[in-house]
């Protein structure tokens, strides 16, 4: 992890806030947190600052999320604020500003910087996140590389873009890139759209695309699709942030650069610390890497793949919840019975029987964890034939029966 730290910013003293002149707490500190927890990196921010909290220093927490009809603090000084922790939530910098209280802002640094000028800052790290995509196409033995950029052409896209762009050239490729058009075609995603796709069509195939964030992957995703373009067969994409709920909801679904939210999180906690125990006087500037990267369906390498075998996965995905044979599945194909269990075994080791059982159990996870519809009703629209039937697959599979495996999961949560 890298650290620096502010250029041309004096020395901030910062109030008193039941602290001692050794930095002992007097009183447990109140902190003001604004993170917009709709979205997976919030969520995981958060559960990293909490366990910060848990295993040192408590707190007293006042969380902000941006909800319908939630109770704000517009006045961080009167409620007694100690600090505060901010992510994504740039309405606040007036309510923070006038606080002039210790404060961590993690990411989207150009939203704050000018009127927060003392705020200490945790980033992620965008040069990591550019190499990992770049290493990752490579490993997988591509030639063609692009890059779809945010349409708002924040610091962080640029940064990822140059990132991706200086790994290629080291290996010896070149990489396309794709920037939204100015002006109003920038705010309307169907004119975006359109340009999107007249550049789509002129990429050499097959070709790996790293987009700037989940969200743009996903509209990627939806272009190839309306301009005839195979995804992975012809494009193969890569997302950032692993935002689970996108990423497992689109057809095909889409593989992701995952950063360290959490371990994010729980930094940010310890920097605020410092900082309120007045162990740090300067403003910090902190980065935080890649957990890991999540590959799904959408970054399968084209050569690895069969596109009647595409076909066959798709119609799987679509129809699990149905009684399908693998007489359907083929016919999808437009194979013989033999000839898709062939592609099925050679491109997956296994049989198409076996893949509609994995989708159908995966579901089944899904369902009973998210869900608390009856077992015999989720079986159902799994695509078993009898609640009997579901329960014997899932213990067979799973080594615990599905009333088990809700349980274990729920005492987790």
């Amino acid at each position: 992890m890298k650290a620096c730290e502010h250029e041309s910013i004096q020395r901030t003293i910062w109030p008193d806030f039941g602290l001692n002149m050794k930095g002992f707490l007097q009183k447990t500190p109140r902190v003001a947190m604004f993170l917009a927890t709709n979205e997976e990196a919030g969520r995981n921010k958060l559960h990293g600052i909490l366990r910060y909290v848990r295993l040192h220093t408590p707190w007293n927490i006042h969380l902000i999320e941006n909800r319908i009809g939630e109770q704000k603090l517009g006045d961080l000084r009167a409620w007694g604020a100690a600090g505060v922790i901010v992510a994504r939530m740039p309405d606040s910098v007036g309510t923070i500003a006038r606080a002039r209280i210790p404060t961590v802002i993690m990411d989207s640094p150009t939203l704050y910087v000018n009127r927060l000028p003392r705020a200490s800052f945790l980033i992620c790290d965008s040069d990591a996140i550019g190499h990992a995509g770049a290493d990752y196409f490579l490993k997988q033995g591509f030639r063609n590389f692009a890059y779809v950029a945010d349409a708002r052409k924040w610091d962080w896209s640029i940064q990822r873009y140059h990132a991706f762009r200086t790994r290629l050239r080291q290996a010896g490729y070149s990489c396309a890139v794709y920037n939204s058009p100015s002006g109003k075609d920038k705010n309307d995603w169907s004119r975006d759209q359109k340009h999107m796709v007249r550049w789509l069509l002129t990429l050499p195939r097959p070709i790996a695309v790293l987009a700037a964030r989940d969200d743009r992957a996903r509209q990627l995703l939806e272009t190839c699709h309306l301009a005839g373009l195979n995804v992975p067969g012809d494009i193969a994409i890569l997302g950032v942030d692993n935002e689970e709920m996108l990423c497992e909801n689109t057809s095909p679904t889409l593989s992701s650069i995952q950063p360290d939210f959490e371990a994010a999180g729980y930094q940010a906690a310890h920097l605020l610390e410092q900082l309120m125990r007045h162990n740090l006087r300067k403003p910090q500037t902190l980065l935080y890497g890649v957990k890991q990267i999540v590959t799904r369906e959408s970054s399968r390498p084209a050569w690895a793949i069969d596109h009647r075998l595409l076909r066959g996965l798709e119609f799987i995905r679509l129809n699990a919840g149905e009684p399908i044979r693998v007489t359907d599945i083929a016919r999808h194909m437009n194979v013989s019975r033999r000839m898709a269990e062939l592609l099925f075994r050679r491109h997956l080791n296994h049989s198409i029987q076996v893949e509609i059982q994995q989708t159908r159990l995966t579901r089944l996870k899904t369902s009973l964890l998210e869900t608390s519809l009856p077992i015999g009703l989720i079986s159902g629209q799994c695509g078993y034939q009898t609640e009997m039937h579901a329960k014997r697959v899932f213990k067979k599979n799973v080594g615990i029966t599905m009333s088990q495996f809700r349980k274990s999961h729920a005492k987790m949560a």
